[in-house]
């Protein structure tokens, strides 16, 4: 697992030069990229679920069983939505350096995600242990420049998304109105097709 210098500070180490730094708060109810991640994670399973109980031949279980799913985990997600809105949104932080991009979550999220994983494991639930692990796993990232194979630009969120490969922890850079043309223009050139 590569080692990320934010999760330790929030400075990148000494042999990198720093090009950007910034905060941002990530609002999450009207979000459309976390609703396409949300999509993916729950709609997809819930789907591929509903066409294997499709074999069974009961499709009146293999429709509702996968709607009701979605639906219990869409409301789950309004509700920390319209929580971590009222808060002013995810804290994420964003290093830029010469060697490559770092991410961190802020010190609330961390310690939510911990939480989630301590209340899991007490209560006895494994799938509430699991969506508190996975929440920790996400909470720091590096990608190298020198590994980037993907980039993805939404202009009209100032989203730039960026991955080293299949099987990689993305990240998802949430820009400033001021700093998204110089940070776009700085991962565009460091792209290589």
């Amino acid at each position: 697992m590569k080692r990320n210098p934010l999760a330790e500070s929030s400075e990148a180490p000494e042999d990198e030069e720093v090009l950007f730094r910034w905060n941002h708060k990530i609002k999450m109810l009207l979000n459309p990229v976390l609703w396409g991640n949300f999509c993916a994670c729950f709609g997809i399973p819930a789907v591929l679920l509903g066409i294997g109980f499709s074999f069974t031949g009961n499709y009146k279980v293999a429709v509702l069983f996968p709607a009701g799913l979605i639906a219990f985990f869409a409301g789950i997600w309004v509700i920390v939505g319209i929580v971590m809105d009222l808060r002013g949104g995810f804290f994420a932080s964003f290093i830029i350096t010469s060697k490559g991009i770092h991410f961190s979550s802020g010190k609330t999220e961390k310690k939510i995600a911990n939480a989630a994983t301590v209340i899991g494991i007490l209560a006895g639930s494994t799938s509430a242990a699991g969506v508190g692990l996975l929440a920790r796993s996400e909470q720091d990232a590096f990608v190298a420049w020198k590994n980037l194979k993907k980039v993805k630009v939404r202009k009209r969120l100032r989203y730039i998304f960026v991955r080293e490969g299949f099987g990689n922890k993305p990240i998802g850079l949430y820009c400033t109105k001021e700093n998204f043309p110089q940070v776009l223009a700085l991962v565009q050139s460091k792209f290589k097709r």
